[in-house]
């Protein structure tokens, strides 16, 4: 019966004249000369954006890692993660407020801040600590760092451990800090390396410790974190 119905109805499609459809095509053509001038001008400024597991530049890097031989491709791409990170760890260190949080933070002021414990991760990592940074942004991360999670997320393509860097991404809320930058560029020029006075007043504070758990080698700590630390165990933990 429905069937019946269906076939016998009509349905009255307006006709699509030919200025129609020519004023159609100029708007085609006109959004489409638009969006090529923005791609012109952004790679005229060597433009990128922040890569995520879906960007179609990470889909080599996360099929070939098994492979022994690296390609130029997995090459040029690696460089673009690590340039990106140490372009990132610039960025967060050159942001308003962020030398006085990294010294309260290294000062223990302010022991459980995220955005100090972030810092401190990116100074340290500038200063060729990986397995530091990867300590501190877990830590920033765990108290709902977005940033530091992204962190992670290159960090770990990099270690090429694409399984723990996706991880990262999804569960720690990578996706907020893209999310929360649309359009976001990285400039490398504008993105100054911290102070040596900023890093002299940091390590003033700082010490090592031989950590096991997770992390391989040793991680600066602030030094008065170890005042909670029992006499008798504080001179071991400490690394020579």
């Amino acid at each position: 019966m429905i069937e019946d119905i269906l076939r016998a109805a009509r349905i009255n499609v307006p006709a699509y004249t030919l200025e129609q459809r020519m004023e159609d095509d100029r708007l085609l053509a006109e959004n489409i000369k638009k969006v090529t001038a923005r791609l012109a001008q952004a790679e005229r400024r060597g433009a990128k954006r922040w890569l995520a597991p879906s960007s179609p530049e990470l889909s080599v890097l996360l099929q070939d890692l098994t492979n022994a031989v690296e390609t130029p491709v997995i090459v040029s791409l690696k460089q673009r993660l690590r340039t990106d990170l140490q372009t990132l760890c610039r960025r967060v260190l050159k942001s308003e407020g962020a030398a006085d949080l990294l010294v309260g933070f290294a000062e223990a002021v302010r022991r459980t801040d995220a955005a100090g414990a972030l810092a401190f991760g990116c100074l340290i990592y500038l200063a060729g600590n990986e397995d530091g940074a990867r300590f501190w942004w877990r830590f920033a991360a765990g108290a709902e760092d977005t940033t530091a999670a992204y962190c992670l997320f290159l960090e770990g393509l990099l270690r090429e451990e694409p399984t723990e860097a996706i991880h990262c991404y999804r569960a720690l809320n990578a996706a907020a800090f893209v999310r929360g930058a649309p359009g976001e560029q990285l400039r490398h020029a504008q993105a100054a390396s911290p102070s040596a006075r900023l890093q002299a007043e940091v390590n003033e504070h700082i010490r090592e410790v031989k950590v096991s758990a997770g992390i391989d080698g040793r991680v600066p700590i602030p030094e008065k974190y170890l005042e909670e630390v029992p006499a008798e165990h504080r001179a071991e933990l400490v690394a020579r």
